[in-house]
């Protein structure tokens, strides 16, 4: 996971955010990830 993704998830437990993301470095996580729904 590098420096931007890190800094997203920090944010995220902080203010207990979910991810939403297309990102599969967060599926390694602790939270993991909900994706975007395509229209």
């Amino acid at each position: 996971m590098d420096f931007d993704d890190s800094y997203q998830y920090a944010v995220a437990q902080k203010y207990s955010l979910e991810i939403i993301s297309f990102d599969s470095d967060f599926d390694r996580t602790e939270k993991g990830r909900k994706i975007p729904e395509s229209r």
